[in-house]
């Protein structure tokens, strides 16, 4: 499954959930797909982007070396096969021949061959791609071409063996790998048409001011292998997609063309509407219980509106743990200084864990009555890997932290007002010289009535459990383009101008604890910079190194490479990395709130269930839109049949 980084709070409101491929016949007919988009599509280079908003069009644009099925297992794609040497150091794929690349107007350009694999990975490094790490971790000899400590790629572990076998040599054994090989990083890339499109984009001379690849208003900056063309891109206005009628599986590609419109969210009745719409309607509508329709709205479709299961995803609360900015805030600079050195104490945050009423929270986005079951206690999802006796992940963590609390899914082990005033007292007698209230800064798209009303029962539920004496938050209000900078489009620390933010999602992109868990490496983990106000510690300076030490990111960082190096046993592997999990969530590092929220909400479809990729809401390959509205107990039958299967 796609990583999918800083994905927003408000596409995580309105999106579909999951569904998962299934064996649907070519005779079926599909409706054309219209539904909204809430964030701009920055770039179609899909080698060097994590933007969940670009992933939203470049996973159908481009296919990868494998993709996932109905039930959630990794299948053949643009590699007919592939096998690995007794250590799984050595991953070696065939592809099929019958894929082709084609342009924006549908025109063959040529065959998908091994040697695009490679040119892709080395234009990801040449870019300094966004998602670098992921590929650098596992690929021999990356990290040196990255660092220019050599120039020559061809010592970098993947070589085109022939036309169609690409083969890659790793750092470590990895029994995962091609999992991993799903993500974008790993996609290919035509390497005559890259240097085409300017003398910055030749391999080995990169120049981003002179390479015309990949942007998003003009389709015919890069060509297609995947199921569908990108015919047009309006800033937020549309987004459209058209069938690419030469794709090698276009039998299992059902929706012709999809039509996608801007929807700034401030309207939580928007997608409802739009799916009662005359022309043109949605394929969906989005129950949102801040909608003043919500519960005329659930009377209405209590034959056809359902609620799903959470996802992969894991949205929560992260704290600038070395706050540089301050144009957004009031505070005076002792007042920063204060916050800054809380944030850096355990018993402070655990005292903002234990605070905040999660369910309240949840309850502003959804139906309350359904508001638990968007709850998640850990990162990884309870289920996302079990042990050979059948130990689910979830319980491995439970069982290795020292909060001794019920981590499982869809409830709330940690509110309690008198656990954190204990905390926040055990915090105060810690930070001597500190003054209290500490104020702390949040920022929110002020666009969004949901986004409003969750930061509002935030500082509400904390203030009431901590004593406004003790804790305030500042709830700021900004344009959508100023919330947008200051977390998803975060360039690094300067760009985080808040203290505690909401505006961090992760999904995995490969099957292995690691995928969750790199995010928060202080080497160069993938949140680092954009949701925690940190630097790596090869470039920081010496406060942005105390800070790392101070939050107890290095000694995770102990924990995650002890992990990290068991290859030879899988169940010890868990274990080890159910143990550093557990130690971000006893030291309250970062609090995971919920699954996205659209997994749980209540919604009415066309979409036949669980015909498209699993768990994949932004892939529309062997999806079916029908007609008339699903009905709830359809629904049900066919969860009930997935589920079996």
């Amino acid at each position: 499954m796609k990583m999918k980084k800083a994905l927003c709070a408000s596409l995580a409101l309105v999106l579909a959930a999951g569904c998962s491929t299934g064996s649907a016949s070519s005779s079926k007919k599909s409706q054309d797909l219209y539904y909204v988009f809430t964030s701009d599509l920055k770039t179609t280079d899909y080698l060097i982007t994590q933007n969940a908003a670009d992933h939203d069009i470049n996973d159908n644009i481009v296919d990868g070396l494998v993709e996932v099925d109905a039930k959630n297992k990794y299948v053949a794609s643009l590699a007919e096969s592939w096998e690995h040497n007794d250590d799984s150091s050595v991953w070696t794929f065939h592809l099929r021949k019958d894929a082709k690349w084609v342009t924006n107007t549908g025109e063959q350009y040529g065959t998908v061959k091994a040697d695009d694999f490679v040119a892709g990975l080395q234009h990801a490094a040449d870019f300094k791609s966004a998602t670098l790490s992921l590929a650098a971790m596992h690929i021999k000899g990356l990290q040196d071409y990255a660092d220019g400590k050599t120039k020559d790629f061809s010592t970098v572990g993947v070589k085109a063996v022939d036309d169609y076998t690409v083969e890659y040599t790793l750092t470590q054994p990895a029994t995962y790998f091609d999992t991993l090989t799903s993500y974008t990083i790993f996609y290919p890339v035509n390497r005559e048409f890259l240097e085409a499109q300017g003398s910055g984009c030749k391999l080995g001379s990169p120049d981003a001011n002179n390479c015309k690849f990949g942007q998003p208003t003009e389709p015919s900056s890069v060509l297609y292998n995947g199921a569908y063309i990108l015919t047009s891109f309006v800033s937020k206005s549309e987004e459209k997609l058209t069938k690419n009628k030469n794709y090698w599986d276009a039998d299992h590609v059902y929706i012709n063309n999809v039509n996608l419109v801007y929807d700034d969210g401030s309207d939580p009745a928007s997608t409802v509407k739009g799916f009662e719409q005359s022309e043109n309607p949605y394929y969906q509508g989005v129950l949102l219980a801040k909608s003043d329709n919500f519960k005329d709205y659930l009377e209405k479709y209590k034959d056809n509106a359902y609620t799903g299961m959470q996802d992969q995803y894991t949205f929560g609360i992260n704290f600038n743990m070395n706050r540089i900015t301050y144009t957004t805030t009031d505070k005076t600079a002792t007042q920063q200084t204060d916050a800054r050195a809380a944030l850096l104490n355990k018993n402070f945050r655990l005292a903002l864990k234990y605070g905040l009423d999660r369910v309240s929270y949840m309850g502003t986005a959804v139906d309350p009555s359904i508001a638990a079951t968007a709850l998640r206690n850990i990162e990884c999802p309870w289920n996302f890997v079990t042990t050979t006796d059948g130990t689910a992940y979830g319980q491995l963590v439970e069982d290795a932290s020292t909060l001794k609390a019920d981590l499982s899914e869809g409830q709330d082990p940690f509110y309690n007002a008198d656990t954190a005033k204990k905390y926040i007292e055990s915090a105060k007698s810690e930070l001597s010289g500190v003054t209290f209230p500490i104020k702390l800064d949040l920022m929110v798209d002020e666009s969004s009535k949901t986004l409003v009303a969750q930061a509002s029962s935030l500082k509400q539920s904390i203030e009431a459990s901590l004593g406004t004496d003790n804790v305030q938050i500042i709830v700021h209000p900004v344009d959508s383009d100023t919330y947008e900078k200051s977390a998803y489009n975060s360039t690094g620390p300067v760009d985080a101008d808040w203290d505690i933010s909401t505006s961090t999602g992760w999904g995995y992109d490969y099957i292995d604890p690691k995928s969750y868990l790199h995010i928060f490496c202080p080497t160069d983990g993938d949140i680092l910079r954009q949701n925690m106000g940190l630097e790596f510690e090869a470039d920081g300076d010496a406060q942005n190194t105390a800070a790392i030490a101070a939050s107890g990111l290095d000694e995770y960082q102990k924990l995650y490479d002890a992990a990290d190096a068991i290859t030879d046993d899988q169940d010890a592997r868990y274990k080890a990395f159910a143990k550093a999990e557990a130690f971000i969530l006893d030291e309250a590092i970062y609090i995971p709130v919920q699954a996205r929220t659209a997994s749980v909400n209540w919604r009415i479809s066309r979409e036949v269930p669980f015909q498209g990729g699993y768990l994949q809401t932004t892939k529309y390959k062997s999806r079916i839109i029908q007609k008339d509205a699903i009905t709830a107990a359809d629904y049900k039958k066919a969860l009930e049949t997935w589920q079996k299967g």
